[in-house]
């Protein structure tokens, strides 16, 4: 199986859901729709409109930078205060590197490297331990942005699904 696709050990899951699953999770479907609206002739938004993005949701949203200097990791430029709480503090300027084990972070690495090089968004459930030893469960959407002049993806609009969002002691 692809360690992308699907990453299991006794405390960590990755498991990518098609887009069709969408339905399920009314507020993401609202904000890829926003995001299809936002295309640039077929290429991914330098940006959402917060203005547009549902309000119960501002504060599940985060937003990444791929960095690929000194290797590949996301650093989050934006993190909706609910994500920090579940976090149990500030996540803005962090990177990959700070809050998920190594098998945990090449999985979300990889599968954001996945959107960047196809350029369509990712839907997946995630369950893991981070490096606080909290655990996590929850849903999330995965967008692509072109933040930089030369077109390539190279920012992302994450957010979690609320109602899926689970922090376990």
């Amino acid at each position: 199986m692809n360690p992308a696709v699907c990453l299991r050990d006794l405390d960590s899951q990755h498991h990518e859901m098609p887009l069709s699953e969408l339905a399920r999770f009314p507020l993401l479907a609202q904000v890829h729709s926003l995001w299809q609206r936002s295309l640039d002739h077929g290429r991914p938004p330098r940006g959402l409109d917060p203005l547009a993005v549902p309000t119960r949701l501002l504060p599940y949203v985060m937003l990444l930078e791929l960095e690929r200097i000194p290797r590949t990791r996301l650093r989050v430029r934006l993190a909706g205060t609910e994500v920090c709480t579940y976090y149990g503090g500030e996540l803005r300027g962090a990177t990959t590197d700070d809050f998920f084990k190594a098998g945990d972070r090449e999985a979300v690495v990889e599968a954001a490297l996945a959107v960047a090089r196809s350029g369509v968004p990712s839907l997946a459930s995630r369950r893991y331990v981070s490096l606080q030893r909290r655990r996590w469960s929850y849903t999330r959407l995965i967008l692509p942005l072109c933040r930089g002049e030369g077109g390539e993806v190279d920012a992302f609009y994450k957010v979690l699904d609320p109602s899926s969002l689970q922090r376990a002691v």
